[in-house]
């Protein structure tokens, strides 16, 4: 597994005592307006420090705090409620350099708890990706609080495809919207069916930069966080650009190669797939269909015409829970009885390769 840097430095000049440094536009406008785990991620981001090393400054406060419950309230998935917590809170603004009480006053009331909380309308990312362990167990190491407070506009893929029916590269646009103050980032995962493949290279061209990146090497799979150029208001839109690439042989080891499936954990209003085959090699047969999130199909597959430069298309409106695929039935040569290879075809691959 390999785990590579975040675009983040976790060395700084420390602050001590009271020193409370100048803060950014960006992060003295979310301490006004929060939300609370915004605030404090940003807060610890422009901090500069790692957090072990504010695990460490707590601790020698005498008010100590688990890197785990660091975390947590950073993403949002719990926050400082017991009354330990709260002390420990007031030391985390000095140790972070920002006012007093800029972080305590973000907090509001208590969150509802048992059977009477609200209940989420959507599974999580790791629900989603459930039939998976090695993504499922990725995306619990990353912060993935943003994704839900992120509307779904567009998404247009470009698969490119070569004369032997394998995928090269995949090329994604995506437009969302923020929700609320302070989003900053999306996850994505991507999945090579364990087809023993190392897994891809994902490299971002516009909106944003690769943030951290995981990879399960053997299970083929990779999830990275794609940090937007900056944090989003309320109602502020992202235009996002990003390629993932296989290895020189492209993405080969089984039949599944030859299928592609995105995956929807919340609906997009517009979905756009193109499939780019080499004009001189186009396959036998080419359909989109849709799944359900546990991969089982729905409906009755779609031909898909390709055209003179051997691409097509297939485009979903207002789409989600669940999955939007394509396959294609490569043509392969095959001997004839006077010894000419011929073609034959090979018939269409079950649902594999997914990417979110």
């Amino acid at each position: 597994m390999v785990v590579p840097r975040t675009r983040t430095p976790s060395t700084a000049s420390p602050l001590t005592g009271h020193e409370h440094r100048q803060l950014s536009p960006e992060l003295s406008k979310l301490l006004r307006t929060g939300p609370f785990d915004v605030a404090l991620r940003a807060a610890i981001r422009s901090s500069r420090l790692s957090l072990e090393r504010i695990q460490h400054r707590l601790r020698a406060r005498g008010t100590p705090v688990s890197i785990t419950a660091l975390s947590y309230w950073q993403s949002g998935r719990r926050r400082p409620e017991r009354p330990d917590s709260l002390v420990a809170l007031r030391e985390l603004e000095d140790v972070l350099g920002v006012p007093d009480g800029a972080l305590s006053t973000l907090l509001g009331p208590p969150k509802p708890r048992g059977r009477n909380r609200e209940e989420p309308s959507a599974p999580t990312l790791a629900t989603l990706w459930s039939d998976n362990a090695s993504a499922a167990g990725l995306l619990s190491r990353l912060d993935t609080s943003a994704d839900g407070h992120l509307t779904r506009l567009s998404q247009h893929d470009v698969l490119e495809i070569d004369s032997a029916g394998k995928q090269r590269s995949l090329r994604v646009r995506q437009l969302v919207q923020a929700e609320r103050n302070g989003v900053d980032r999306w996850v994505t995962v991507f999945d090579n069916a364990g087809s023993g493949v190392a897994p891809p290279n994902i490299n971002a061209s516009h909106g944003c930069t690769l943030g951290q990146t995981l990879s399960d090497h053997r299970n083929g799979v990779v999830a990275a966080e794609l940090l937007f150029d900056h944090c989003l208001e309320k109602g502020e839109t992202a235009l996002l650009e990003y390629e993932i690439t296989h290895g020189p042989n492209g993405l080969v080891g089984t039949e599944q190669d030859h299928t592609y499936s995105r995956r929807f954990r919340l609906p997009v209003r517009e979905y756009l797939v193109e499939l780019w085959f080499d004009p001189d090699n186009p396959p036998a047969h080419c359909e989109s269909f849709t799944a359900r999130p546990d991969g089982s199909e729905l409906g009755t597959a779609k031909p898909m015409s390709i055209d003179p430069r051997g691409r097509t298309h297939a485009v979903a409106l207002d789409f989600g829970l669940g999955a939007f695929c394509v396959r294609w039935q490569p043509v392969q040569p095959t001997p004839r009885p006077n010894g000419v290879p011929g073609l034959a075809s090979r018939p269409p691959a079950a649902l594999a390769q997914r990417l979110r």
